[in-house]
């Protein structure tokens, strides 16, 4: 298999099976670079992120005090 096709190569043949995809249905996501099989969809982001604030301190979990979690905080930039 080739990823390039560059003329050297017998002509592709393809099966005729055609795939449809619903770009409405796509939600988009986030992971990071070290478990992207971690991902959180975008919808969900802020309630995962409050949630870990209070976990236990461990993967997802900043062990933060509810109290401290609920404050608010001034940003300059």
């Amino acid at each position: 298999m080739y990823l390039k096709h560059d003329g050297s190569q017998q002509d592709p043949v393809y099966s005729g099976d055609v795939l449809t995809l619903d770009l409405g249905s796509v939600e988009p996501s986030l992971s990071g670079p070290k478990r992207p099989h971690d991902r959180v969809d975008m919808s969900k982001l802020p309630s995962e992120f409050k949630e870990g604030l209070t976990a236990p301190v461990s993967f997802k979990g900043f062990g933060l005090d509810s109290s401290e979690a609920s404050k608010p905080v001034k940003i300059n930039y």
